[in-house]
């Protein structure tokens, strides 16, 4: 490889900072030849470099790229450079250059040899399903996470599963990382490529987003035939949570009765030891005492209440949130609209947390600490929040790291959010619906099926263990995938270590999960957001400059304060006054 121009001047900083033209080695040459300060240049021909970025966002006289895999990466590069290519976001292109990167914010190039648009993605020989021969139509499913070890041969074992159930169709589960799905099915929406099932969410796809796109197929006309056994298997609140102003662009997680519920998962050892009432502590309050006996008394763990960015924020009372800082109460018999962050019970939940974080309970750096960097040592922390269904303590377990749960507060919440944490779509556009349904119909019913998505092949990825699933290595070994997103824990058998349909721990995890529902009153009602777009959007970019340091105890009451004035700049008031007349009408 050719070696990159080595800079050392003062005058080439000063290029670089004020991006003065394209920086040549024969340039520099002619103009400090009496420095000799140029240390190497490359010689013969630049060195190129091609890689793969991703539009990002579209101004009037330039492009803001990521670079693919890096979401954090920006790059900028001038409009005029793209020529006569059609640009959009998540529209993927592949860049030559010099491989030099000038510091600016977002990063330039130093110079670009060519931009072309990206191939469409083709099946390697790994992901490639056992050949048809035009007997069966293969249907692709996008699934979200890393492509797993053995992908391949357990795509080929559901298949063959597939056949011997005379289904007349093979299925190709594509995987995507979590940090680039939601561009990917962007992408694969606005290219108009072909493919049948994905998973979305309200926080992936996002599905309202491909719903507003008319992206999805409508389901509600199959829950009577094509879908019907796995509509049955759906809390109809769950169902209605799910529609969008009256269509079903989704299914979601199924099991009667039941929804993912926000929970304390506690460290097994710290609660035997210092005998810990756990499912009696349903508060930050009331965790509290804990939290001090175990750092005074454990050297290893100085910051026992595990806390990031992402932290849940789960709270004792229910809060029916209808948009970003909006929430819903009845008073009355009425729906009313109101401002969540100046509401008393938020202010003394965040009052509770700053004094969690005062009092050197929560890490220091809760409010940087990204997603799935908050669990450190096992022994460093007694208790964390996560959300979970009944069974989740065996998913939360590791070897020698075994953990309880508590349901938080009095209450699980059925509103639209969770109905919409995770579903199952298909493309308005397929050309294999009839397929489609059928085998999101068995994906929820038949657990040789489940079992087979959600852990691989019995035998070669796991094994049985007292009728429960053992894994047979790590994740970079087996068959190892976000089994969630197939969205039929109870009909899949249970990991082991934790429990399952038919077991008695299991059912009264159950009734108490049962007891504690809680339906939204706004279950089912969506927002029509074109009267005041630009104050959510506002709002959003407020709530996301403040709240992570805010929910995280990172804050003092002048912060507080300098939120709540943002939040009315932003326009939350119009906003919160344009709901409260959405909601009159819907109740009419």
């Amino acid at each position: 490889m050719k070696k990159k121009l080595i800079l050392t001047t003062s005058l080439a900083l000063a290029l670089a900072i004020t991006n003065i033209g394209q920086v040549r080695a024969d340039d520099l040459k002619d103009e400090m030849k009496d420095e000799n300060k140029i240390e190497e240049v490359m010689n013969e021909k630049d060195e190129k470099v091609t890689e793969s970025y991703i539009v990002k966002e579209i101004k009037d006289d330039y492009v803001i790229l990521n670079k693919k895999g890096y979401e954090d990466d920006l790059y900028q590069v001038e409009k005029s450079a793209f020529e006569k290519m059609k640009l959009e976001a998540g529209k993927e292109f592949e860049i030559t250059s010099d491989g030099i990167i000038l510091k600016s914010n977002p990063a330039q190039f130093g110079k670009i040899y060519e931009i072309k648009e990206a191939a469409k993605e083709e099946a390697t020989e790994e992901t490639e399903t056992a050949e048809t021969d035009g007997e069966v139509p293969t249907l692709t499913y996008f699934n979200i996470g890393g492509e797993p070890t053995r992908h391949a041969e357990v795509v080929a074992a559901i298949n063959e599963y597939l056949d011997s159930q005379d289904a007349g169709y093979h299925i190709d589960t594509v995987f995507y990382d979590w940090g680039d799905y939601q561009q990917k099915l962007q992408l694969a929406v606005n290219s108009g490529e072909d493919w049948d099932l994905a998973f979305t969410a309200n926080w992936a796809g996002p599905y309202k987003t491909l719903a507003d796109q008319n992206a999805l197929l409508d389901l509600n006309d199959y829950l009577d035939n094509e879908l019907k056994d796995a509509a049955e298997l759906i809390d109809d609140r769950m169902l209605e949570g799910s529609r969008i102003n009256g269509p079903l662009y989704g299914l979601p997680a199924a099991y009667p009765g039941v929804v993912a519920a926000n929970q304390f998962v506690w460290n097994k050892e710290y609660v035997e030891k210092y005998d810990v009432p756990y499912e009696d502590l349903k508060t930050t309050t009331d965790i509290e005492p804990y939290l001090k006996e175990v750092k005074e008394n454990e050297p290893d763990a100085p910051y026992p209440y595990v806390v990031a960015s992402d932290y849940l924020f789960a709270r004792e009372n229910p809060v029916f949130e209808v948009a970003s800082g909006i929430g819903v109460k009845e008073e009355d018999g009425k729906l009313v609209a109101y401002s969540i962050y100046e509401s008393e019970d938020f202010k003394a939940e965040i009052d509770q947390m700053k004094k969690l974080y005062d009092e050197g309970l929560i890490n220091p750096d809760a409010p940087q600490l990204q997603p799935g960097e908050a669990d450190g040592s096992y022994e460093s922390n007694l208790v964390g929040q996560a959300e979970g269904e009944p069974g989740s303590q065996a998913v939360w377990s590791q070897p020698d790291e075994e953990k309880l749960s508590s349901i938080i507060g009095d209450s699980i919440v059925i509103d639209n959010g969770k109905a919409t944490g995770k579903l199952v779509s298909v493309n308005s556009q397929t050309e294999n619906k009839e397929q489609a349904l059928d085998f999101i119909n068995r994906m929820f019913t038949d657990k040789k099926l489940q079992d087979l998505l959600s852990y691989g092949v019995e035998g070669e990825d796991y094994e049985l263990e007292d009728g429960k699933v053992k894994r047979l290595g790590e994740s970079t070994e087996v068959y190892d995938v976000a089994a969630f997103q197939y969205l039929s824990m109870f009909n899949r058998t249970p990991m082991a270590g934790g429990v399952g349909l038919g077991d008695p721990e299991f059912d009264e995890e159950v009734k108490e999960f049962e007891s504690k529902l809680v339906a939204s009153p706004t279950l089912g009602f969506n927002i029509d957001k074109t009267p005041i777009q630009g104050e959510l959007e506002n709002i959003e970019a407020t709530t996301s400059k403040y709240f992570i340091n805010i929910k995280t105890g990172a804050f003092d009451e002048s912060y507080y304060e300098e939120f709540l004035d943002q939040l009315k700049t932003a326009g939350i008031e119009k906003a919160i006054t344009e709901v409260q007349n959405q909601l009159d009408a819907w109740e009419k």
